[in-house]
């Protein structure tokens, strides 16, 4: 009985890595959109290689902004469900993203794209090395980072190969959605397979549980 249950948690901690490198690779194929889509945003806002920086600059200190914050957050809830919260969120921008009408509420849509990716980051980072023994953790954040730089080339070819598709929906519109929607899933299949290993821990060493304290000797 004890060796099925510590089957059954090395393979939800297993499962629960995997779905945090897809998490990596997808935040990662995110960041690297608006770069790879960025002369159809220009022929179609007729904005110049400022209006990127501008874009990329309040990403930036937003996404830093909430990384900070993020810190307590972690160490009282269930880190799953805020990634999985950063997911959604992010995916919302990406498709405000998509759905903007001027250069304008572009920028003040992926500047909100950086409140999801500064909640996900520090999160999957600091779940993934509560999740691996120490022997196994460089090699758990090797895999990491595969899947981060695996995203970006991925993110990369594929929106350079749609931004300029005919359609319904331009190309470069339809790379956000598309992105928008894998994030969502991706959210939902890591709330349902998901685990956080760290409440039973910090169940297990708060105050009300401890075991009390020997009696001192007399």
């Amino acid at each position: 009985m004890v060796a099925m249950l510590n089957k059954t948690i090395d393979t939800a901690r297993l499962r629960t890595f995997v779905l945090l490198c897809a998490v990596i690779a997808i935040d990662k194929a995110d960041q690297i959109l608006l770069p790879a889509v960025y002369l159809e945003v220009c022929n179609e806002f007729g904005a110049g290689p400022a209006a990127l920086g501008m874009a990329t600059f309040w990403r930036g200190i937003v996404q830093s902004i909430v990384a900070l914050a993020v810190g307590p957050l972690g160490g009282r809830y269930d880190r799953v469900k805020l990634i999985a919260m950063g997911c959604v969120f992010w995916s919302v921008a990406s498709l405000f993203v998509g759905s903007a009408t001027s250069m304008r509420t572009l920028v003040i849509s992926r500047a909100l794209n950086g409140v999801g990716i500064g909640l996900v980051i520090p999160l999957v980072y600091a779940l993934v090395a509560d999740l691996c023994p120490a022997n196994l953790s460089g090699r758990a954040f090797g895999v990491l980072n595969f899947a981060n730089n695996g995203g970006a080339a991925l993110g990369g070819f594929l929106a350079t190969q749609l931004a300029d598709t005919d359609g319904a929906v331009a190309g470069w519109r339809l790379v956000f959605y598309s992105v928008a929607v894998v994030s969502c899933a991706t959210a939902a299949v890591l709330l349902c397979f998901g685990r956080d290993v760290r409440p039973a821990l910090t169940c297990a060493t708060s105050p009300s549980a401890r075991p009390p304290y020997p009696a001192a000797d007399t």
